[in-house]
């Protein structure tokens, strides 16, 4: 009994991967029996393949966090001699920088198949999404530009101080444009509450995203929180990026499942909430971007201040 608890508290990779394949089966039963109505009669049974998922994904949680120190240390020992590898694994600025380069070129995507549908349909709805994503792939680009001509500088011989001060510059451009993603975003809450539009999953699809849209929340927060501790300005303001717009597909949550789940036709209400939810993420990013340009305005004025009383100084 006692190896097996002990097994339990420190369960080993494989362990941890079949578990994750009964999650998401006990997610896909789930979906079938509590969707499908000739199955109507065994919902039980549908809740307990939810049970099964719900135990699943939060054991894989715990265990994935209790195994991470050993197998980022074999990670980091495979990496080395690898400067790539060793970079991803090693380097937080170097990996939250290439992340940004997925999700760069996700937003392209986004834009092209909204802007496309948009123009042949004459839709607002998918217009103002398509205006959304090209203000993320405008703030993204601005830090991935940057960051090329950044390394060839500095191999230039730039100094440190001067990187900096360009670190900052860019950090409050980021967000002055965060602060105009809210124009584009309340284009399509006005959408979603006045024309009844939303983000549309059915099926398991609901489930796969609503996981995505927690985990996405989840880690945004988490790097936001963290990223506090470092000085690299562009790589603060790519994490804050991230939670802006993981805030927004918590909004896209919420419009698909009264979509999915609304039986009594409840407009009124659903358009209410709908608009609260989209109101407060309206806020919080408007909010996020004045916080990085008055941040960004500090350290520089601040760095100014201290320039002038060092040249005093020198002076003297």
């Amino acid at each position: 009994m006692k190896q097996f608890l002990d097994f339990l508290k420190k369960p080993p990779l494989w362990f941890l991967c079949v578990l994750a394949v009964f999650a998401v089966g006990g997610a896909i039963g789930g979906t079938i029996f509590l969707t499908q109505k000739s199955l109507s009669e065994y919902v039980m049974v549908g809740y307990v393949f939810l049970g099964v998922m719900a135990v699943g994904v939060g054991y894989c949680i715990y265990g994935f966090i209790k195994i991470f120190p050993d197998l980022n240390e074999r990670v980091i020992a495979w990496s080395e001699g690898k400067p790539f590898w060793g970079r991803l694994f090693t380097e937080y600025g170097f990996r939250a920088i290439l992340f940004a380069v997925g999700s760069f070129l996700l937003n392209i995507a986004f834009a092209a198949y909204n802007g496309a549908v948009g123009i042949l349909n004459s839709s607002v709805w998918f217009g103002a999404l398509a205006a959304y994503y090209v203000l993320l792939i405008l703030l993204r680009g601005i830090i991935l530009i940057y960051h090329v001509f950044r390394r060839k500088a500095v191999k230039s011989g730039q100094t440190e101080e001067t990187t900096q001060k360009k670190d900052t510059r860019i950090y409050g451009v980021c967000g002055l444009i965060l602060i105009l993603l809210p124009a584009a975003l309340s284009a399509a809450i006005a959408q979603m509450v006045g024309e009844n539009r939303s983000f549309v999953h059915t099926g398991i699809t609901i489930y796969v995203y609503a996981l995505y849209a927690f985990i996405k929340i989840g880690v945004a927060i988490y790097n936001f929180v963290k990223v506090r501790k470092t000085d690299e300005m562009t790589v603060r303001a790519a994490k804050n990026i991230n939670l802006a717009d993981a805030m927004v597909s918590i909004l896209a949550l919420q419009t698909a499942m009264f979509r999915e789940f609304d039986t009594a036709g409840d407009f009124i209400n659903i358009a209410r909430m709908n608009a609260i939810t989209g109101a407060v993420v309206c806020a919080l990013t408007a909010l996020l971007g004045i916080f990085m340009f008055a941040i960004a305005v500090k350290k520089i004025h601040d760095k100014k201040i201290g320039e002038k009383q060092q040249g005093s100084q020198n002076d003297q």
